[in-house]
């Protein structure tokens, strides 16, 4: 298997060694990019629901994070609320001045992604030419996010509004698999990111492949929610999950290497 291109990771400050664990994760012949998404969900700490509580790192964190392993194989996206009255000015400033490679936008936190805000803040990244992974499907617990609003069917307006985005449907909008696969059919530069729960239906993998995009596949992308010490665990989980698939190598190759080099915007190298 060809060196992997993981579309959807975190600087998680709250993890220990996280610095060191991605100087690790990058240090590896295993991997050829991990794209590292600062999320600052100013979320309340709930002793209930821990887990989602932690995701508190913000764009300067990860950007001090990437200047101390200084390697290019890590690729930042910065984070912004779309509900914030600059936030597309602050999509502005974090790739044109701070060299931040792409946007993750969280729904969750309670906006729909076709409220008009977040489809401004859209226009820009598009204007901009970097990708844009929103978290979509299910959210782990937390009293202050909700899934409801990471339903695919409200992209819809953002794939009229801003055609040639890159847009990465992240965890494949997980369980609305097939809700995401039909919405996006009009929306070339959409992806479909294999992130936990996104690859865990092998019909729905196969069923957006065989949709005729040119091919299908194309659109499915790895990514592993890791946090720098895991994700190749992940990915390998990841491959164990979809190997009764009957995906051949090749296959693999283009979903965990070449179809997110594309989406980076990195020349591919030649396919053997």
């Amino acid at each position: 298997m060809l060196p992997i291109v993981d579309l959807h990771s975190h600087y998680v400050t709250s993890v220990p060694d996280a610095v060191e664990n991605y100087r690790r994760l990058a240090a590896s012949d295993q991997v050829h990019r991990v794209v590292v998404c600062a999320l600052d969900l100013k979320l309340p700490f709930s002793s209930d629901w821990p887990y989602m509580s932690s995701f508190n790192t913000t764009n300067q964190q990860l950007e001090e994070m990437i200047r101390q392993v200084a390697s290019p194989k890590l690729v930042p996206f910065c984070h912004v609320d779309p509900r914030e009255a600059d936030a597309p000015r602050q999509v502005e400033h974090w790739v044109r001045q701070r060299g931040m490679r792409g946007v993750k936008l969280y729904p969750p936190q309670g906006w729909y992604p076709n409220d008009p805000r977040c489809i401004e803040v859209c226009r820009v990244i598009q204007e901009l030419g970097v990708p844009v992974l929103f978290h979509m499907g299910r959210v782990a617990s937390h009293p202050g996010l909700r899934s409801e609003y990471a339903r695919p069917i409200y992209l819809e307006e953002i794939g009229l509004a801003c055609p040639k985005l890159k847009l990465i449907v992240g965890h494949f909008a997980a369980p609305w698999y097939f809700e995401a696969i039909h919405i996006a059919m009009s929306f070339p530069e959409w992806t479909f990111d294999l992130t936990t729960s996104g690859h865990w239906n092998t019909e729905a993998i196969h069923y957006a492949c065989k949709v005729p995009w040119d091919p299908g596949i194309k659109r499915i992308v790895l990514g592993t929610d890791g946090t720098g010490a895991d994700n190749l665990n992940r990915v390998r989980e990841t491959r164990e999950m979809l190997q009764p698939g009957g995906f051949t190598e090749e296959e693999f190759d283009l979903m965990f290497h070449y179809n997110g080099l594309r989406v980076l915007g990195e020349e591919l190298p030649a396919r053997k």
